[in-house]
């Protein structure tokens, strides 16, 4: 005898079942990708620092080993790379959805709008809001090689970064900040629990920018914002 087979649809048991294994499955996906995601961020910022130094040390090499000064604002120091026309672009010293950039001549809030003003002086190069990068003035070629010459900007009290990820400060997903060292050394560092960038120098944690690790804090500039 001939028989015939019907089409049979999902049941509702078997389509709860299918939505569970998926429902899983996005877990084990989101909780895989969250232990990723917090260093991605710091990662990226800390390579875009490494290049910045890089033009910091072609710069130095024009001028006796110094480093530029800043007396003020990390702005003043890296607009000398644009007087030195070793720099056109300040997209460079952009950090994505970063809060220094909240007031940003762009009037996006996502940093610099690329209008760098004329030579000799460039002076709409890295107008407030449009870097979000501290910078350690005083540095020259005798200068320690572990010594913070970089930093993604701190809050408003200069060597301590915010809780809050809204605030000028806020630090990466995972309490983690990024910084260059004089010779070229990017890194990302866990912060200690008031915020602060720690790096271990004999048995015990220091701050990296103060006076233990060797660093001056009055040498410490954050951005214009």
């Amino acid at each position: 005898m001939k028989t015939t087979q019907r089409n049979r649809g999902f049941t509702l048991i078997e389509l709860l079942v299918v939505i569970s294994i998926i429902a899983m499955l996005a877990a084990g996906a989101f909780g895989a990708y969250s232990k990723i995601m917090p260093g991605v961020r710091a990662k990226s910022t800390a390579s875009t620092g490494h290049g910045i130094h890089t033009m910091l040390n072609a710069w130095s090499q024009d001028h006796d080993q110094q480093y530029p000064t800043a007396d003020q604002s990390s702005n003043e120091a890296f607009r000398e790379l644009f007087k030195a026309k070793l720099m056109d672009d300040e997209k460079a010293f952009a950090i994505a959805n970063d809060p220094w950039h909240k007031n940003s001549p762009s009037g996006d809030g996502k940093g610099p709008d690329n209008e760098t003003g004329t030579a000799p002086d460039y002076q709409q190069a890295l107008m407030p809001g449009e870097c979000a990068w501290a910078y350690v003035s005083g540095h020259d070629g005798s200068s320690s090689s572990n010594l913070p010459i970089l930093a993604n900007a701190f809050s408003e009290a200069v060597g301590v970064y915010a809780a809050d990820k809204t605030k000028k400060g806020g630090v990466f997903q995972g309490d983690k900040n990024a910084w260059v060292s004089v010779n070229g050394s990017a890194k990302v560092t866990d912060l200690s629990s008031d915020y602060k960038c720690m790096e271990k120098k004999g048995t015990r944690l220091v701050d990296v920018f103060g006076n233990d690790w060797g660093t001056n804090p009055d040498n410490v500039k954050n951005p214009e914002g």
